[in-house]
């Protein structure tokens, strides 16, 4: 078992404080390194590797060339700001009678998905 670690724990924290929906590596480095006064970019990576290997979060593909993390919990899917890259969870599964449909008409057992929908959040909406 890893022994503890300040950075780890402000890493935990950051997901477990339910303050934003997703974060990627960057975001996590910039806030972990101003609660701290600072932290390495390769430990905030591996602390966020750990996370992941132990189920805790999940990875994310948004479609803006990073990857995002959020906790494990309930599948939901994503909605992406094209301008400013806000991100927001869409409640429940928007594909759950297509994930059946899929398996019968593929044979394949489904065990995940990820669906992304993109467009203008409310603000960027109002601002344009």
């Amino acid at each position: 078992m890893p022994r503890p670690s300040p950075v780890s724990d402000a890493v935990r924290s950051l997901f477990e404080a339910g303050g934003r929906h997703a974060w990627s590596i960057d975001e996590l480095h910039d806030t972990v390194r101003s609660s701290l006064g600072g932290a390495d970019y390769s430990t905030v990576f591996r602390a966020v590797a750990g996370l992941e290997r132990e189920g805790v979060i999940q990875r994310l593909e948004v479609g803006d060339g990073k990857a995002h993390y959020e906790l494990q919990d309930s599948h939901h899917d994503h909605v992406r700001c094209d301008s400013c890259g806000r991100l927001a969870e869409v409640p429940g599964c928007v594909l759950a009678a297509e994930t059946v449909a899929v398996q019968r008409a593929t044979g394949f057992r489904v065990l995940s998905h990820q669906l992304v929908f993109t467009g203008l959040c409310p603000d960027c909406t109002a601002a344009g």
